[in-house]
């Protein structure tokens, strides 16, 4: 939020032009309005011309955080306000630049409620990066909820910019280590300006530890020789990556690669081979992929019909509520029961386009799931949720011992709906 900052933003917007590398600008609200202030206009036009514009929050680590101010509410509290406080940042930003096209949580402050919330304010992609997601390292994109989540590895020093340019070698051979990977792997760079010019994060220095500092104080700048130093050396990274055998591209091109989310056509016996081989979702399949939830819809659908008749499955979204259910029962039902639990699940999604929660017709889902199947099977897409104990929460912005545990139970709630995405190049079957 001051002015060499602003500088640093100007002059690396320069360098991405100059080595013709695509990047993608994830800006807060009130940054928005702080460039105007500062009368910043040519930087404000720069960013408008970028295709890859983002937000990044309303008001970053201001207290209490998007993560802070949802942890106290219910998830469906949660998603309503996140719409209202975010709703004035996607103006801000919209007001002085342009619109949005994707959202980039501030530190650690990854929530669930933005996977549903954000297509409402215009943006159906959640960018980031993995070591601040509650989302396991993902080499491709996936949907999760409404958007098309990236949760890809971060492939350069930590801190990147606040220790060039002695680690300027290193981060060149970071990447150089990433040649040779599959055409599909993914990764990210990721580096805030003020890195550049100071020697601490500004936020770091006001909002440490759950408290504000009155009044608000700047980060400590680095020296001008210094300033220019880190600036140089970050030019010297962008003339040396731009060589290496990997394709850069910004969220908007990497968008374009990616077959929009539609409808697959399946039968139950695929559907079901498909569970007993791979576990409950993500499911590949030739003519497409699969969520649990879709899974289980369709399996719900297509219990008495005859095997070989093909169902066209779309977004189904994951329960309103759900915990996992910890012991089945492992009797075999009679197919009366089994009846009554599929047609409770697939009138529900036609009623509600989501899961049942916990229950459909008395019945646990995971129990119904099994009865469709003829067996249980593990409820694979838990595994894309990390473990508490490896999640961002001792983010220095975060109060000490703030474990929102609501936001990583609804996380694993939502993965019922990941996937992941496939690539317009990737061969398809018609059935």
């Amino acid at each position: 939020m001051t002015a060499v900052s602003d500088d640093a933003l100007a002059s690396m917007l320069d360098s991405m032009h100059r080595w013709e590398i695509p990047g993608s600008y994830g800006i807060v609200g009130k940054k928005a309005q702080a460039l105007q202030s500062h009368g910043r206009e040519a930087v404000l036009r720069q960013l408008s011309w970028e295709p890859s514009l983002g937000f990044h929050s309303t008001s970053h680590s201001e207290h209490p955080t998007l993560a802070e101010d949802s942890a106290q509410r219910s998830y469906n509290e949660a998603r309503e306000h996140f719409l209202e406080r975010e709703r004035v940042g996607v103006e801000q930003v919209t007001e002085a630049i342009k619109a949005p096209r994707y959202f980039t949580q501030p530190g650690g402050n990854w929530v669930p409620e933005a996977a549903e919330a954000l297509p409402q304010l215009g943006m159906d992609v959640y960018f980031t990066d993995s070591f601040n997601s509650y989302v396991i390292d993902l080499g491709t994109p996936h949907w999760y909820g409404e958007v098309l989540h990236l949760s890809f590895p971060v492939i350069n020093p930590k801190p990147f910019g606040l220790g060039l340019p002695g680690n300027l070698q290193q981060a060149i051979e970071l990447l150089e280590s990433w040649q040779g990977k599959t055409a599909h792997d993914a990764l990210m760079v990721m580096l805030h300006p003020t890195e550049l010019v100071t020697y601490e994060f500004w936020d770091a220095v006001n909002f440490a530890h759950g408290q504000t500092t009155v009044p608000l104080k700047p980060a400590p700048t680095r020296t001008v020789q210094e300033q220019r130093e880190a600036l140089d050396a970050f030019d010297a990274y962008l003339q040396e990556i731009r060589h290496l055998d990997i394709e850069w591209c910004d969220v908007e091109q990497l968008r374009q690669k990616i077959v929009p989310r539609g409808a697959v056509a399946v039968t139950r016996s695929q559907v079901a081979d498909a569970v007993k081989t791979q576990g409950w979702g993500p499911l590949e399949l030739p003519q497409g992929t699969l969520s649990a939830a879709e899974a289980l819809y369709a399996l719900a659908v297509l219990w008495d019909r005859p095997d070989g008749e093909h169902l066209q499955v779309g977004y189904v979204a994951a329960p309103s509520d759900w915990h996992p259910t910890l012991r089945l029962d492992s009797a075999r039902a009679p197919d009366d029961r089994v009846a009554v639990f599929a047609r409770s699940v697939s009138a529900h999604v036609a009623k509600t386009g989501r899961l049942p929660s916990a229950e459909a017709a008395g019945v646990p889902l995971e129990q119904g799931m099994a009865w469709l199947l003829g067996q249980e099977e593990p409820l694979k897409f838990l595994d894309y949720i990390k473990a508490p104990s490896d999640l961002h929460w001792d983010w220095p912005i975060f109060p000490q011992g703030f474990r929102p545990l609501r936001l990583w139970e609804d996380a694993r709630r939502l993965a019922w709906t990941i996937k992941r995405a496939r690539y317009q190049n990737e061969g398809y079957s018609s059935r």
